[in-house]
Order: structure tokens, then sequence, then C-alpha cells
């Protein structure tokens, strides 16, 4: 493979010194790079990450050495708008990690525009699937799977009545009031949550 030769030249390291990375021998990453031997994918993805190389560049699927139109295909963003938001993030100094490691910063900049990343509403929105999170937990610990499929059925169709009753489906030596209690406070917290991002537009 050709190009983690060029892309390890890139980067400015040794056979060595990348050899060293992947606690491999020097000539493995010989061969790996005259083609005589195959690096395993876990082993091309390293290679990738310290070379700061897409792995399909590396397997010669893409020409672009940054992976832009990899990028565009996965995500639906063009590369300007990637790009305009890596420039954001670098004029507030809002980076997690290797500022020199582009695909990182790509990667930020697509959750970031996504609504997953280090903005506003994706810090809150992470925090809102979290307490969604720990809604389907609390559910977990108070509900007797015993009772829910004698009251749904073990077909695959399992929807609860309206009607169904909270103490109808939880362990009979747990209090209902502290398990209906409980339910309020975290679906009021992410009402509570939602409110901000909407109410603010946050970006």
């Amino acid at each position: 493979m050709k190009r983690i030769k060029i892309a390890r030249q890139k980067k400015g390291i040794s056979q060595q010194e990348l050899a060293k990375e992947l606690n491999v021998t020097q000539q493995a990453v010989s061969y790996y790079e005259n083609g005589s031997r195959m690096p395993d994918d876990e082993t091309l993805n390293r290679i990738s990450q310290i070379l700061n190389a897409p792995a399909e560049y590396l397997k010669e699927k893409t020409d672009d050495p940054d992976g832009w139109d990899l990028w565009e295909e996965a995500t639906g963003y063009t590369t300007e708008k990637i790009k305009k938001e890596i420039q954001r993030m670098k004029s507030v100094n809002h980076i997690i990690g290797d500022e020199k490691n582009l695909q990182s910063l790509i990667g930020q900049a697509v959750q970031n525009l996504d609504g997953r990343g280090n903005t506003d509403r994706g810090i809150i929105n992470s925090i809102y699937y979290g307490i969604q999170d720990l809604q389907q937990e609390l559910q977990k610990k108070y509900e007797d799977p015993k009772k829910l499929d004698k009251l749904l059925g073990l077909g695959n169709m399992r929807i609860r009545p309206a009607n169904t009753k909270t103490a109808d489906l939880i362990y009979d030596d747990l209090s209902v009031e502290a398990y209906q209690k409980a339910i309020d406070i975290l679906i009021k917290s992410r009402r509570d949550l939602a409110n901000i991002s909407n109410d603010l537009k946050l970006n």
C-alpha cells in the first residue's frame, strides 16, 4: 500500500516511529508499504488515525488524501459548509483534542452541524437524551417483566393500553409513588431542556 508511505512521509515520521505507535516491527511497516503484506482492518484504522489520512485513501478508494469527497457523501454537507464550521470553531477556540488533526476537526464540525456536537443545542440535546436513557433505566428497575408479559402478551405488538395503571406494572415491593414522582421529574426535565433550545433558537 504505497499510500501508507506517502501519508507517513507527509506526516514527517519514520517507519520506526510508525512501527512503535502500532506496536509492530519496522519490517512489518515496510511490508505494508511495499504491498507484500496487508494490514488487517484494525491496524489499518490505527494507521489512518496516526497518519491523519482516511483509510479509504490508503486503500486507494479515493484520490483525496483528506477524504472530503467521502465526508460529503456520508453526511450530505458540502466541503464548503464543513470548512466554514471548522473556521468558526477555530475562531472561538472551541476545539476538542488536536487542532492539527483534520479528520478529528471534520468529525467535530459534522457533529456540530448535526446538532450533536459542542454547540449549545448539541450539549443540551446530549443531556436531553441522557435523561431519556435514565427514564428507560428507571422503568427497567421498577417494572416487573412478568407483569408486562401478562399485560401485553408475548407477541411482537407489545402496545400498552391507554388505561394501564402504574401499579399494575411495578414490582410489589416498590413504591408506586416514588416511581411516579421520579418519572415526572425526568419528563419535566426533558421538556424544560427542549424549551431552552426552542425558546432561544439555539444553533
